[in-house]
């Protein structure tokens, strides 16, 4: 009788040995999913805050870009004549042609240059000679602060969602027009294609009564496509409920791609739209390999940020004036034989009315430039 009893308490011990052990293991699994989930969450937010941080990255340098080029153009004296002599067609002549030059040597395609007369009304395209006089307030609220005395870039809507650097022409003292520079988002969305990401630019539906020339352009939700370069088949696959939980949450996963956006504002602090992007699993994973080289090309320090602010509130540096340094910027680029010696004998006439202490200046500013350069551990 011992022996059963001592039986039943050794099978009562080893029924609750085997439920402690099942209550063991579920409650392990539970963990290391939990775990798992939150290695995943802090793997997708590091994924969409350096990639977040690249998109910045690329934007400012393409803000940066449209303002040198439009500083540049400002200071034509050529443009500036046509300008105070009204002769639109030597305006769209001359604009055309520097621009044309201007990307030849700095290799900056996809942008649109226009001059706007101080009235607010077009001026000259170089896209078009349609539109002369045309009045732009209409299109543009951001024209109607245009009291600026120095350039500024942003990203604005218009009849198209554009980058827009935007500079006064002067003669003098006085303002005689504005010289602006338009850029799209397809440089931007090629650029992060590279490294494996798919870009949506989307503006929010309100600002079609603005941009008239994009009402036809495909719309998710209550967004509207803005780059014409998209990926169709990222498109397809993103519903009006999975944009509603990326916005709300920050990001949305769902085993394959990992979906996060980025707010767009205007230059009045509006909130236009966001950029959407999109990467794989298979992009994931190979973000994993180049992050750090990644994250070294992200970390600008604070001289490098005053630098470029520098040179957009002065760009002519330590030179008279944009013509003189855009001449020696030129020569420092591979160009042919015959034209750097044209490129010298110019710079050459330039500098011999500059006094020693100008000379030095442009020496000290030089060197202060210099790229930093560096092995990447």
């Amino acid at each position: 009788m011992a022996v059963g009893n001592e039986g039943r308490d050794i099978f009562k011990f080893r029924n609750w040995l085997i439920v402690f052990i099942i209550i063991l293991l579920i409650a392990s699994s539970i963990f290391l999913y939990i775990f798992s989930l939150n290695i995943e969450k802090n793997l997708h937010k590091k994924v969409a805050d350096t990639i977040t941080n690249y998109l910045n990255m690329s934007l400012n340098k393409q803000k940066s870009q449209a303002l040198t080029m439009t500083i540049l153009l400002s200071q034509n004296e050529a443009l500036q004549e046509a300008l105070l002599d009204l002769d639109e067609d030597r305006g769209y002549e001359i604009l055309s042609q520097s621009l044309n030059i201007l990307k030849q040597y700095t290799n900056i395609q996809g942008i649109k240059a226009q001059v706007i007369a101080k009235d607010l009304t077009i001026f000259a395209r170089n896209w078009d000679r349609d539109f002369v006089g045309m009045p732009l307030e209409g299109f543009r609220k951001d024209l109607s602060s245009f009291k600026i005395n120095k350039p500024k870039v942003s990203i604005e809507t218009g009849r198209l969602l554009s980058i827009k650097a935007t500079a006064p022409i002067k003669k003098g003292y006085k303002t005689i027009g504005y010289m602006e520079i338009i850029s799209l988002f397809e440089p931007l969305t090629l650029q992060l294609r590279k490294i494996g990401v798919e870009l949506l630019v989307l503006m929010h539906e309100k600002y079609l009564n603005v941009a008239t020339l994009m009402r036809d352009n495909p719309m998710i939700g209550k967004y509207v496509i803005s780059n014409r370069n998209y990926n169709r088949f990222v498109v397809a696959k993103i519903t009006p409920s999975i944009l509603q939980q990326i916005e709300q949450k920050g990001y949305f996963y769902n085993g394959k791609n990992l979906y996060f956006y980025h707010p767009m504002f205007n230059s009045r602090g509006e909130r236009l739209g966001i950029f959407l992007m999109v990467i794989n699993n298979e992009g994931i994973e190979r973000f994993q390999h180049y992050k750090d080289t990644l994250s070294f090309f992200l970390s600008l320090d604070n001289s490098e940020f005053r630098d470029v602010i520098n040179e957009w509130e002065r760009p002519e540096g330590g030179f008279r004036s944009v013509y003189d340094r855009s001449v020696a910027q030129f020569l420092s680029k591979n160009v042919d034989s015959e034209l750097k010696k044209d490129f010298e004998f110019e710079l050459r006439e330039i500098l011999q009315n500059y006094t020693k202490e100008e000379l030095i200046d442009i020496i000290v500013e030089k060197n202060r430039m210099t790229k930093k350069r560096g092995v990447i551990k």
